[in-house]
């Protein structure tokens, strides 16, 4: 019989590997792991690392019900002033995501978003809920769990006429609608809530080192 015939490739091919042959493979398997498992772990976890923490923005408004066109004003705003400071870098090493509830404008689910908000603790700060009734009931639930709240739809932030609005504010608005809405009277205001969000996230991290309820809170006091 030739080497070539008798090699262990096939050897196996036949069924004539031995048992010590098996447990040798075997080893020599298991030693490979023991140096690939931990070296892939290593990767893995170093690339979780990498990740930026997460700061949420609660943004509660009627997306469903006769009020609707308020909610779907708002929200494009919402994304556009989010998607903006994120590509910029995020916040002081955070990037920010939106956590947009409906609220129907009915006060009863105002109350209940309220609350899944304020559970939260990743939620940082609230914008909402453009109508008086809603806002009345989720108010003081924001207040009890100490989040920041900016009630939205009255002065500073109400309405305003869209022949105002700067041209490019009304093109990249345009861009992150799914079918090129145009920004109406409450875009604008709600753009404008969330700049004067972003200072108060930069402020809470340049003055406290961190961006919590507590220090946004702070911060948000001495902007207003």
């Amino acid at each position: 019989m030739s080497l070539e015939n008798n090699s262990p490739q096939r050897r196996k091919e036949r069924g004539e590997i031995n048992f010590g042959e098996k447990i040798s493979a075997l080893s020599a398997s298991l030693r490979l792991n023991k140096i690939v498992l931990p070296l892939f772990l290593f990767v893995l976890l170093t690339g979780c690392a990498s990740v930026s923490p997460v700061v949420k923005i609660g943004l509660v408004a009627p997306f469903e019900g006769e009020n609707r066109a308020v909610g779907y004003d708002v929200i494009y705003a919402a994304r556009l002033a989010v998607r903006e400071i994120n590509e910029a870098g995020g916040i002081g090493g955070y990037r920010v995501a939106l956590a947009a509830l409906d609220d129907g404008g009915d006060p009863e689910l105002a109350r209940q978003t309220a609350v899944s908000l304020a559970i939260d603790p990743a939620v940082v700060a609230v914008l909402g809920h453009w109508q008086e009734e809603t806002t009345a009931v989720a108010q003081p639930i924001y207040a009890q769990n100490n989040l920041p709240f900016i009630p939205m739809g009255e002065s500073p932030f109400g309405p305003a006429d869209p022949a105002a609005y700067p041209s490019d504010f009304l093109e990249e608005y345009q861009a992150v609608s799914p079918f090129e809405e145009t920004a109406g009277p409450y875009a604008g205001s709600t753009y404008d809530a969330f700049q004067l969000l972003w200072q108060a996230l930069e402020e809470s991290e340049q003055t406290y080192g961190r961006i919590d309820r507590e220090t946004v809170a702070k911060s948000l006091d001495g902007l207003q």
